[in-house]
């Protein structure tokens, strides 16, 4: 499989134009307010300027261009309205992704994850929260016995493979003889996604994009299973921090999934088993994480469905003006705006912490944006 790195960037007015079309030096043309929104198409690697094009004036605007930029441009539009109705899983399960983003519901077993560490380290209480995250709504519930917490929460705990086994296996094991729903593992690790598919786990969500362990792709693909890539600065959660600098972040991270998405494909994982997801808050500085959010549509052009979390995250903590020491339910307000934005952009999977509050709100925002067909029966009031 080969992957362009080309981008369509959505801009819904002046503001955001101004912003997208800055990342590569050029100044805007003029458009009208009834000319929004344009769209700009970057082409990775072309020494040709982006190209802000109306979406009213789309047709007229590529016939414009000359044939090879017409054609990659024709292309990255192509890709970015792509539908990915289900994400296929090991062991024949499946993920519908029709019905807009499905919830991806976190169970930490471990002592010491940033936003949970301990609750659920007992593989038991581990096993409850999980069919609890099922009841209330969650697609899928990924299972990680490893903190990739970054280090302004405290230097996370190095987890040997065989004590990260230890952690999540009983609880994944458990889970399957309970239950027939989808589950994933989140590791860096072979040894652990070969222990976790093998009991039972459907997709793996490597923070690492399958670079941190070279077995890892091999272990995906023999499965079957489905995989999330996730952008991060290195491999090691506890250094991803310390550059989080970038010429162009929309593009850089583009780039980047772009070439582990096509690594993972040549080591045999399906490319319809393969997610993105560009990785808030690993190796992004919180202004970063913003830009990220507000052009999460961008990603889309590399035409295939994409995951984010945002979930209790400290820069939703910073921007929603809670304390520091603030509790998870302080940081729930700004966790659903977070999950607002990834739902107008298009996600196909969010990763969340507060299932039965993230599946409510977007059920109310399918419902706000689903249209009533004319001439339909109004429902009966609310009582």
């Amino acid at each position: 499989m080969s992957l362009s790195a080309d981008l369509v960037l959505p801009a819904n007015n002046a503001a955001e134009l101004a912003e997208v079309l800055s990342w590569d030096g050029v100044r805007p043309a003029t458009f009208a307010a009834s000319e929004f929104p344009v769209d700009v198409v970057r082409l990775a690697g072309s020494s040709s300027p982006p190209v802000a094009i109306s979406r009213c004036r789309r047709a007229e605007s590529l016939k414009a261009l000359p044939a090879s930029l017409r054609d990659r441009a024709q292309a990255a539009f192509e890709r970015s309205a792509r539908a990915h109705p289900s994400l296929p899983l090991a062991h024949g399960r499946s993920i519908d992704l029709s019905r807009g983003p499905a919830v991806v519901a976190v169970v930490n077993v471990t002592p010491d994850s940033f936003s949970d560490g301990g609750l659920y380290f007992d593989a038991g209480r581990a096993v409850d929260r999980a069919l609890a995250l099922f009841e209330a709504g969650a697609e899928i519930v990924d299972v990680g016995g490893e903190s990739t917490r970054p280090s302004n929460y405290g230097q996370a705990e190095v987890v040997p493979a065989e004590e990260e086994i230890r952690r999540v296996e009983p609880v994944i094991a458990a889970l399957r003889r309970q239950t027939s729903r989808p589950i994933s593992i989140d590791t860096r690790k072979a040894a652990v996604a070969r222990a976790a598919l093998e009991a039972g786990a459907d997709l793996v969500n490597d923070v690492s994009s399958l670079r941190y362990d070279a077995e890892m792709p091999a272990a995906v693909a023999q499965a079957g299973a489905a995989a999330i890539l996730m952008h991060m600065r290195g491999t090691d959660p506890r250094t991803m921090q310390q550059d989080t600098r970038y010429g162009h972040l929309i593009g850089e991270v583009a780039a980047e999934l772009a070439a582990v998405a096509e690594h993972a494909a040549a080591a045999g994982i399906p490319p319809d088993r393969i997610v993105i997801d560009p990785g808030l808050g690993f190796g992004k500085g919180p202004e970063g994480n913003l830009v990220l959010l507000r052009h999460l549509a961008a990603f889309r052009s590399l035409g295939l469905p994409v995951a984010v979390g945002a979930s209790r995250k400290g820069f939703v903590r910073r921007y929603s003006g809670v304390d520091e020491s603030s509790s998870a339910a302080d940081r729930l307000p700004g966790s659903l705006a977070c999950l607002a934005a990834a739902a107008q952009a298009g996600a196909s999977l969010v990763r969340v912490h507060d299932a039965a509050e993230s599946v409510r709100f977007l059920r109310m925002l399918a419902a706000i944006h689903t249209p009533t067909p004319v001439g339909r029966p109004a429902a009966a009031p609310a009582r």
